[in-house]
């Protein structure tokens, strides 16, 4: 008589673990044992039951309706599969309740090494193909839509390789799906894909590139697997092993720092990723194999099936706590509070030092030209009869060693009919040659520059560079950063496929301090939170007209006009969308605006809750 198998793996975690179990699931019920998937409850020690349980790190811990020594009873009664990488509180935590189970696997060589030097007997448990991931069938010849695909969280290293790789990825066929991890991602959800979703984008992809989380080099394995099954190859930061395969013949690995130009390269010779594609494949449909791979342990497992649960001692985990000390978290607390309050006098006495200023020149414009809101305009030759797809717009204050960086970036797009609308805000250190000069050495180019006799800030400038602005779509470019040739033209298709969007964005590489903007798709309880959508976005000139412009008041939104106008968009139930690609770089530099925007925040966000307060905040209590 054969012994059934129950599967469990809880759906309160994360959702790869669920999709693991499904996998073992499949493999062990084509050897012909009853499986059952998902078990349910708490697994129990019964004659001729195999309990398997997924991620015993998460399955045990996310049950808070049991106690220890339930847990620790069903644990005894189950086989733990861990899926954790050593050195890590998830692995203790694994260790904890697989050592007083029946029995341990583990997805990884190195945790089962460790787990013999804690002394407990472990197995490897080696995942490998099944039909249900191969979404491809091994046909070399079919289309991809993708160049390149990135599935993975965001973390500051990530951050930091994509922020200096966007130079040498702008020009693919790019989905970098880069998502925030502030909880288990239990069910999919934005552009974070699952199952058979998942399968199929790697099976429309030519590339998958990896990069680890953290400075730990271990090697995803799981992830590699779906890539190969799916035809797709993988390129993958350099890490300890590779477990079966073989970089260069499976798999091509390189270090951090040469990665995105390695990544650049392979994506441009098809003969070599078909060759390296087609070995891997062949190599996990033939040596890998996971049912003939699992038959001997589901046989051993079965073995034991009705004998009783041995009864061991858990292995002890160091669980982290947070220790609170009311004296001293009442002095943090104290320091924090007076902090604030420095910083947000300092805004505030800088605020008003720029609005004095400001004042000071529209007096200037007014006694000399009759109006404080003065400008002279200039245009080049061609400007007059050219009709624009695109209208792209920048304002300038003071920023003359990177204006004609942005300008010539706006030369150089590329399948978009553009002109240029520049609006100088009266600035002082030498931008006003600059786009003299721009325009004398580009006859040719449809451009117009707005000379304003006083400056007035971000928002007037803005408002009188759209109200100029003769196209229907409006890309905004600030004076100090730059857009890729092909930026506008993925901008553009997005707001063609999303005819109700407002506008359309994309990933944003930073330079100076390494890192991304905008590398999150529309979300409005996350943009509650903070504004994580850069002003560098192309916008509906009409969405503009509707909702008035960008904010010019006096209050202490300066610095805020690009989240003051996506929060107003969305209290009118517009929405942006978003364009999983490298489009742009944004300059960090130490004379930056957002420089002084950021040292009062707190406040900021208060006079937006007070603005707009039927928008779905979070609480505060």
């Amino acid at each position: 008589m054969r012994p059934a198998f129950h599967l469990y793996a809880t759906r309160r975690g994360n959702i790869f673990m669920v999709e693991i179990a499904e996998l073992l699931a499949a493999a062990i019920a084509d050897l012909g044992y009853e499986t059952v998937f998902p078990a349910p409850g708490l697994p129990e020690d019964r004659p001729g039951v195999v309990n398997l349980v997924v991620a015993p790190h998460e399955f045990f811990t996310l049950h808070p309706e049991h106690g220890e020594s339930e847990l620790l009873a069903a644990a005894a009664a189950s086989t733990c599969v861990g899926v954790e990488q050593p050195g890590t509180y998830w692995y203790d935590l694994t260790v904890h309740f697989a050592s007083v189970g029946r029995s341990v696997l583990d997805i990884s060589p190195l945790a089962v090494e460790e787990y013999s030097r804690r002394g407990l007997e472990a197995g490897h448990l080696q995942l490998g193909y099944h039909p249900v991931l191969d979404h491809w069938g091994g046909d070399l010849d079919r289309p991809r839509s993708r160049d390149l695909l990135f599935l993975g969280s965001m973390t500051d290293r990530r951050a930091r390789f994509f922020g200096e790789a966007a130079p040498l990825l702008w020009d693919l066929r790019a989905d970098l799906r880069l998502f925030e991890f502030p909880r288990p991602m239990s069910t999919p959800r934005g552009r974070f894909v699952a199952g058979g979703d998942k399968w199929d984008l790697l099976a429309d992809s030519r590339v998958l590139l990896n990069v680890h989380r953290d400075e730990v080099p271990y090697f995803e394995w799981v992830r590699a697997l779906e890539a190969v099954c799916n035809g797709c190859l993988l390129v993958t930061e350099a890490s300890t092993d590779y477990g079966p395969l073989q970089g260069g013949e499976h798999l091509v690995a390189a270090p951090f720092d040469t990665l995105p130009a390695l990544t650049a390269s392979l994506v441009l010779d098809e003969g070599l990723r078909r060759e390296i594609v087609a070995n891997a494949y062949d190599y996990v449909r033939t040596k890998l194999e996971l049912t003939a791979h699992l038959a001997p342990i589901c046989e051993e497992l079965a073995s034991s099936a009705w004998l009783p649960a041995p009864s061991r001692r858990a292995y002890a985990v160091a669980r982290p706590e947070v220790r609170y000390h009311d004296t001293g978290g009442a002095l943090l607390a104290g320091v924090r509070a007076t902090d604030g309050r420095v910083r947000a006098r300092i805004k505030e006495l800088l605020d008003s030092e720029t609005q004095l200023g400001q004042a000071i020149e529209g007096l200037e414009a007014q006694l000399r030209h009759g109006d404080p809101r003065h400008r002279v305009e200039r245009t080049t030759p061609v400007y007059e009869g050219f009709e624009p797809e695109v209208s792209v717009l920048i304002t300038s204050y003071n920023y003359a060693a990177y204006l004609g960086e942005a300008m010539a970036s706006v030369l150089a797009v590329q399948d978009v009919e553009v002109d240029l609308v520049v609006v100088d805000d009266h600035s002082r250190d030498g931008s006003v040659a600059v786009l003299h000069r721009f325009l004398d050495e580009h006859p040719w180019f449809p451009a117009k520059v707005i000379f304003k006799s006083a400056n007035a800030g971000v928002g007037p400038a803005r408002n009188t560079g759209f109200d100029a602005c003769r196209a229907d779509r409006v890309f905004v470019l600030d004076a100090d950063n730059f857009v890729y040739p092909n930026g506008v033209r993925k901008l553009v298709d997005a707001l063609d496929a999303d005819p109700e969007a407002a506008f359309a964005y994309g990933i944003i590489g930073r330079l100076g301090l390494a890192g991304v903007l905008s590398h999150l798709p529309w979300d409005l309880p996350r943009l509650l939170e903070n504004n994580y959508i850069d002003a560098m976005t192309l916008l509906r000139r009409s969405v503009w007209e509707h909702l008035g412009g960008y904010d010019t008041g006096e209050s202490s939104l300066k610095g805020w006009e690009d989240y003051e106008f996506w929060l107003r968009l969305a209290a009118a139930g517009g929405h942006g969308t978003f364009v999983p690609e490298m489009v742009a770089t944004y300059r960090v530099h130490s004379t930056s605006r957002q420089q002084t925007v950021d040292l009062d925040t707190e406040s900021l966000h208060q006079e937006l809750r007070n603005r707009y307060p039927y928008l779905p905040w979070a609480t505060t209590e």
